[in-house]
């Protein structure tokens, strides 16, 4: 699965003095023994890896990127990838800025031009980047560098949390990496965290004003309206796919969260795609 989500005119930098622009963010899940080779990248790239090992092959070297370590390019260097786990996927998120200043911008943080070993990866915030390069407003374009900044800045580790904020950031952690196994259940969460469910519930709910079966919910919904958007998949695959088997359940939260069936939802979808790209 590959997912890239761009800015309506990657050849032209939006007219707005920011100091970098948000270009592009993504997921790859690269099967074991894929490779890419391309040159002539005028961007800097950061990668956050989540499962499997990826190899960076450089000219003055390799770099290996692990899960919870990150990488980035700067403008102009060959992007040379493998996948190189045989057992697993590498996937990783990333995202890309530019302008005249990117390189700058991103070597002023003073992070080491090998792999970092960052922690846990802030999927939200490459979820949330998705979404506003998609909109292309000024606000989103203003809003995206503030969301890319904050994932550069988490790449050089945060503050040690409490135990409660631990607990809630492990309980994230693994709802995102099985969020789309069916049989992922609260019940489930708690036992993987050693903790009794009503605590899990009472502690994550107090950090985050929300249940981790909420959470759970709301992540496989954008997961399955993005594969109804995105993918010409059936609609049981895509259920299947995010982690709703159940049909009945999964056409629910479909309907609450549009209005629509699934099936009305992908058609409305589609022909705003191709409005927009018929003007």
């Amino acid at each position: 699965m590959r997912k890239i989500v761009g800015r309506p005119d990657l050849s032209t930098l939006p007219d707005l003095p920011l100091p970098v622009h948000i270009r592009s963010s993504g997921y790859n899940e690269a099967e074991p023994g894929w490779e890419e080779y391309e040159t002539d990248k005028p961007f800097v790239q950061v990668f956050w890896c989540v499962q499997g090992q990826g190899l960076f092959l450089l000219p003055d070297g390799e770099v290996t990127l692990r899960p919870g370590e990150t990488f980035f390019h700067l403008p102009g260097e060959i992007h040379h990838h493998r996948s190189c786990d045989p057992a697993a996927a590498w996937r990783y998120y990333w995202f890309t800025f530019d302008g005249p200043a990117a390189a700058d911008f991103m070597l002023s943080y003073g992070y080491s031009r090998r792999s970092m070993h960052s922690g846990e990866c802030p999927v939200e915030l490459f979820l949330e980047l998705e979404i506003l390069v998609r909109k292309a407003t000024l606000y989103s374009q203003r809003h995206a560098l503030a969301a890319a900044a904050e994932i550069l800045a988490r790449m050089g580790g945060t503050d040690e949390p409490a135990p409660a904020e631990d607990l809630v950031r492990r309980c994230l952690g693994l709802i995102r990496l099985h969020m789309r196994d069916p049989e992922l259940t609260v019940a489930d969460l708690a036992r993987k965290l050693g903790v009794h469910r009503t605590t899990l519930n009472r502690k994550f709910r107090e950090a985050m004003g929300f249940g981790p079966g909420e959470h759970l919910d709301a992540l496989r919904l954008q997961h399955a309206l993005r594969l109804l958007r995105d993918t010409s998949v059936s609609l049981k695959e895509v259920a299947e796919h995010s982690g709703l088997a159940n049909q009945s359940y999964f056409c629910r939260l479909v309907r609450e969260a549009t209005g629509l069936t699934p099936k009305r939802y992908r058609e409305r979808e589609l022909a705003a795609q191709s409005g927009a790209l018929r003007s």
